[in-house]
């Protein structure tokens, strides 16, 4: 989950104040515009590149910086935090959800689950899951080889917590749509606004969730480098001897309180 598009997306976020973006007066569904970039490279080694460095720092900011929109009016634009009833996130989390990204509604979401902090800079490149298997690096306690998560960048990645707990919460795509999120005791979710899962998706972050196969012999040692990386929306690739889940990336901007 770090390519530069992620990274645009989540500077977007903290500096919409300062950008002069419209927002859209309603309570639960807002305007809110993506600025693009180009992918980072998928350099596998353990330097990180420039996106990556520059992400960490965003989402280490202060939270006080962070999810201001800017209301555009006759009165000059003036800042203010997140719609009644909700408290802002921060830092940023992410669920991984499943769904028909056409719906506004389903069940499910017992299988769906939250990252508390971004797992891309927590997670392992390649080179560095192959030095964790030599043992020259300490693997880390979430590490499983029988079950175990990608982004678009090919980095294993911490598993999210399951399942999404039940509560209300204020996502994003960090596109166009930002719209109030229920999730029941039940499973059942639905956003609001007549909102889509896929309005609420962040297409360039990727993830997919892998298991070994029938066959057996699946793990992050079978990841085929030259699968990667992916591109904003795409389908994240096999990985032989595994079956594979894919989730959709969504932001979490805040909670109801």
């Amino acid at each position: 989950m770090r390519t530069l598009q992620c990274l645009a997306a989540l500077f977007v976020l903290s500096n919409v104040a300062s950008r002069g973006s419209a927002f859209v007066a309603s309570p639960t569904k807002y305007s809110v515009p993506l600025t693009t970039l180009s992918s980072s490279p998928s350099n596998d080694n353990d330097t990180e590149y420039l996106g990556s460095k520059a992400r960490r720092a965003l989402l280490a900011s202060s939270a006080a910086a962070a999810l201001t929109y800017t209301v555009i009016g006759p009165a000059p634009a003036q800042s203010m935090s997140l719609p009644p009833g909700y408290e802002r996130v921060a830092p940023l989390q992410f669920i991984a959800a499943l769904g028909d990204e056409k719906a506004t509604s389903g069940k499910g979401a017992g299988d769906w689950g939250l990252w508390p902090v971004d797992p891309g800079p927590l997670g392992l490149r390649l080179s560095t899951y192959e030095k964790v298997k030599a043992g020259t690096v300490t693997a880390p306690a979430w590490l499983n080889d029988d079950d175990f998560f990608l982004d678009e960048n090919a980095i294993v990645m911490p598993q999210p917590t399951f399942p999404l707990p039940p509560g209300k919460y204020l996502v994003t795509g960090a596109r166009t749509v930002t719209a109030g999120l229920t999730i029941e005791a039940s499973g059942a979710w639905s956003l609001d606004n007549d909102a889509k899962l896929y309005d609420v998706t962040h297409l360039p972050c990727r993830a997919a969730r892998y298991k070994p196969a029938s066959s057996g012999g699946g793990s992050p040692a079978n990841v085929r480098r030259r699968d990667f990386p992916v591109a904003p929306g795409g389908i994240m690739p096999e990985v032989p001897g595994t079956s594979k889940q894919d989730y959709a990336v969504v932001f979490v901007v805040g909670k109801q309180k």
